[in-house]
């Protein structure tokens, strides 16, 4: 395929799917089935026919046992999708096609999908910025020296909390003595909100140490020089044993009391 005539034949779920894959990098069939709201199946037959049209990529590790397809949106495709959103007027997000994965999307976006979707009416993900579009919106509010992985508008209850999301990523990078693997990297994570003015526009801040030892050597800084912003901090390992709407948050000093996501802020 891949002709003007297969791309005019593009459903809208066929275009959002495209669309999700340009802005996200890569993203397997059950990420695709998630944020589009459809069954496994149907999102593998939307995901063959953009790539037999040449509009999606396919790629897969000889190392993973799973033989997972991972997809992403080929050139023309995100082409495609350019000119398709300069027609409608609207807006073409920056880096469209050209974004690497983002930790903060496995972390929290795609679980926090789930939720939204396991619990209608209840909770849900009212925005989500990835990390390119989270920059664009911290230039709009004057903080364009904060460098967080994203930012979204969760809902429960009644209740909202926006947040800005920081990914630990550890000691990376060069090589690292092990006395300094639990400290290094930590200190440049928050930098930013040294500064006072002007005021983060969300209800919390949220850090993801890469480890329990790291976090609490993250807590402990922040107690011995707090930011203006209110932090909350939890670690890979416990994101991992909950949904992330139950997920527990630490906040500078408060020992080891751990509060819900919606509840950090209030």
């Amino acid at each position: 395929m891949g002709d003007d005539a297969a791309v005019l034949r593009l459903s809208p779920r066929r275009w959002r799917i495209l669309s999700f894959l340009a802005q996200h990098a890569l993203a397997s069939t059950m990420d695709v089935a998630l944020v589009c709201d459809v069954s496994r199946l149907t999102a593998h037959r939307d995901l063959v026919w953009l790539h037999e049209a040449g509009l999606v990529s396919r790629q897969r590790s000889e190392e993973d046992r799973t033989h997972t397809w991972w997809y992403k949106a080929t050139a023309e495709g995100t082409e495609r999708l350019r000119r398709d959103l300069a027609a409608s007027g609207r807006p073409v997000p920056l880096q469209l096609g050209r974004r690497h994965p983002s930790a903060s999307d496995d972390l929290l976006f795609l679980p926090l999908v789930e939720v939204s979707r396991r619990n209608p009416g209840r909770c849900g993900l009212f925005q989500w910025l990835a990390t390119m579009d989270t920059s664009a919106w911290l230039r709009q509010h004057d903080l364009a020296y904060l460098r967080a992985d994203g930012y979204g508008v969760w809902l429960e209850d009644g209740r909202c909390l926006r947040f800005l999301v920081h990914v630990d990523r550890g000691p990376v990078g060069e090589v690292v003595a092990e006395h300094e693997k639990r400290t290094y990297g930590l200190g440049g994570l928050l930098a930013g909100y040294r500064r006072t003015d002007p005021v983060v526009p969300v209800g919390a801040v949220l850090v993801v140490a890469e480890d329990a030892e790291r976090e609490e050597q993250l807590l402990a800084g922040l107690v011995r020089e707090p930011l203006r912003a209110l932090i909350a901090t939890t670690n890979r390992n416990m994101l991992y044993r909950h949904w992330p709407n139950e997920q527990l948050w630490r906040v500078p000093g408060e020992d080891e009391h751990r509060s819900r996501l919606i509840e950090i802020a209030g």
